[in-house]
């Protein structure tokens, strides 16, 4: 399939690739980050901050002990988000409720433990595999209501998803400054503390290596799913061409609706990651936006679940560096943003270059002349 656009004497053709090397997809993504880093830059010194300073900060962050350690905390529910949403994104269904997802998964965590402090339900023993199972039931619930619509109705998943966000942002708000408030919180809209026996933890290994431990993990069983399984198989089928797959014999209502289970609980132990190992308790807002980053690392890694990692790692780092720029230099916490943005928009730019082939010809008339 090729597109020619006439430009005088001369056309513009893109040709879709077929296949593109490792090596080129991989070269693609590098110059997309170099990019985004070099139009930052430009854009930090035009704001009257040093670029070198900023991205000395940077660099630090992957370089100091503490802050490395902070950066694989922060880095995990990006990661985990991201790796759900490489499923959806897989077998096109554009999940962009990750956001939405993750605060479900959070308010699920803080009902658990709140049946254990107040009622005693669940044992201490058990608390921990308790919070992990409910919450991926409860962000998989919030993905399959817009999978149904998609499939029954022919609903746009991406308008569905985006909305639910916003009532589950909304919700969860509700329940922390009202019936969840903490009566000894002094007024505040805080959760109860969790218990320290609900906060994933291993002797002798750092929460920030744990965590790292999780997502290699999760990132691996992700992996390996769609390399060795028919569920993997069956998703990648209907993502390429839904009209084949349903050809072959494949229920792709039902691949659907097994793919976005998958995708919203990810999302949905990625909001039980924020609450018990960044916060420790239920706060308003217990996001900064993971659900939305966890778009642009997925596609900056290929929807690869194991460039997922390090694709977190630097989004995580990113974040953890906004901090020290807020407090060191002033700036203002969309000053991170502006980076991720550009990441963001560089990587898509970087897509296209991997999907298409752009070239110039010269145009010829019917006698053969230029």
């Amino acid at each position: 399939m090729s597109i020619k656009i006439k430009l005088y004497k001369y056309y513009l053709v893109i040709e879709k690739r077929y296949e593109a090397s490792i090596f080129y997809n991989v070269l693609i993504t590098l110059i997309a980050v170099a990019a985004s880093f070099i139009i930052a830059g430009l854009i930090f010194e035009i704001l009257g901050f040093s670029s070198i300073q900023i991205y000395g900060m940077i660099v630090n962050t992957f370089t100091s002990l503490g802050l490395m350690h902070e950066t694989l905390l922060r880095s995990t529910p990006l990661i985990l988000a991201a790796l759900g949403l490489s499923i959806a994104f897989r077998m096109n269904f554009w999940n962009i409720g990750a956001e939405g997802q993750l605060y479900m998964g959070a308010f699920a965590t803080t009902g658990v433990v709140l049946l254990h402090v107040y009622y005693g339900l669940i044992h201490p023993e058990f608390l921990l595999l308790v919070m992990l199972i409910v919450s991926f039931i409860v962000g998989s619930a919030w993905c399959l209501f817009p999978a149904f619509l998609k499939t029954k109705l022919g609903a746009n998943e991406i308008i569905t998803t985006l909305m639910m966000n916003y009532i589950a942002i909304l919700f969860v708000n509700y329940l922390i400054y009202g019936p969840w408030r903490d009566p000894q919180g002094y007024g505040f809209p805080l959760s109860v503390n969790f218990p320290a026996y609900a906060r994933p933890s291993l002797p002798f290994m750092s929460r920030g290596m744990l965590m790292l431990l999780w997502s290699l993990i999760t990132a691996s069983l992700v992996f390996f799913m769609f390399r060795y399984t028919l569920p993997g198989f069956e998703i990648r089928i209907v993502g390429r061409n839904p009209e084949a797959a349903k050809y072959a014999g494949l229920n792709v209502s039902s691949t659907i609706m097994l793919g976005s289970f998958l995708s919203g609980g990810l999302s949905g132990i990625a909001g039980m990651i924020t609450v018990t190992t960044l916060i420790g308790r239920l706060t308003p807002d217990v996001s900064p936006g993971y659900g939305y980053m966890a778009i642009i690392v997925a596609y900056l890694a290929g929807l690869n679940p194991l460039l997922i990692i390090p694709a977190g790692i630097l989004f995580g780092g990113l974040l953890t560096a906004g901090d020290a720029m807020q407090y060191a230099l002033s700036m203002p916490k969309t000053g991170a943003q502006v980076l991720q943005a550009l990441i963001f928009l560089f990587t898509l730019l970087g897509e296209f270059v991997r999907r298409y082939g752009i070239s110039i010809v010269r145009s010829v008339d019917s006698n053969g002349r230029s």
